[in-house]
């Protein structure tokens, strides 16, 4: 795909459900026909970076641009292609590519604020800074904990490739006598999952089309 050229869009297309799909599978059908709301919160893959955006990846049929300005106001490195970030989604711009902001979330700046994050449980941001014994140490401003299980990734294979990353986490040990963090992203990633589900069930209605896919086929009402 030249990433750099305006493209033709696809027509929708009705489509009908197959048999056995999951609700999963129908999710991601949801989510991909009503995911061009203004305001949506995404999390993107950098695709490539020119002289003024940065494309993303944001799982729709065209990349999302974000200026590349506004990366610097916030960030010290430079984007590279491959990088997880979180973004705001907007309308589409000139040509056809979605308009992306970068997604604000507070992180604490000092013992105060994770005292008040904590107690509120509010949804701070860190960088995951390196892979250590059983799981992660995160920058919160103070050094903090993730344990692999909280980290919201499935496979041990890619538990490496967090390192580096902008996550969105929620303080569940807080000791400020011992210095002692501990934060979890799982229960966010959870949390936006369930969101997700319940604005699907809430749109469902009688009549309506979704695709689906084939899982299995079994037989039923035959004697054996």
């Amino acid at each position: 795909m030249n990433h750099l050229k305006s493209e033709s869009f696809a027509t929708s297309e009705t489509v009908v459900p197959e048999e056995n799909a999951s609700f999963a599978e129908l999710l991601s059908s949801f989510e991909r026909q009503h995911g061009e709301s203004a305001g949506e919160t995404l999390q993107g893959v950098i695709v490539s970076v020119s002289p003024e955006a940065i494309l993303v990846d944001i799982g729709r049929k065209m990349e999302g641009a974000l200026p590349l300005s506004v990366w610097r106001e916030q960030h010290e490195e430079e984007p590279k292609p491959g990088d997880s970030i979180v973004v705001t989604a907007g309308g589409r711009d000139e040509e056809g590519y979605f308009r992306l902001s970068l997604l604000r979330i507070e992180r604490p700046k000092d013992w105060s604020g994770l005292q008040r994050a904590f107690v509120e449980r509010q949804i701070i941001a860190g960088a995951v800074v390196e892979q250590v014994k059983g799981g992660f140490r995160v920058n919160l401003g103070v050094p903090a904990f993730m344990p692999a299980s909280r980290s919201g990734v499935r496979n041990a294979e890619e538990l490496p490739n967090l390192v580096g990353e902008e996550i969105q986490c929620r303080i569940t040990k807080l000791d400020v006598d011992k210095e002692d963090v501990v934060v979890d992203r799982r229960v966010v990633l959870e949390e936006e999952q369930a969101r997700r589900k319940e604005e699907a069930f809430n749109s469902l209605a009688e009549g309506a089309v979704l695709t689906g896919r084939v899982r299995n086929v079994m037989d039923f009402g035959r004697g054996l």
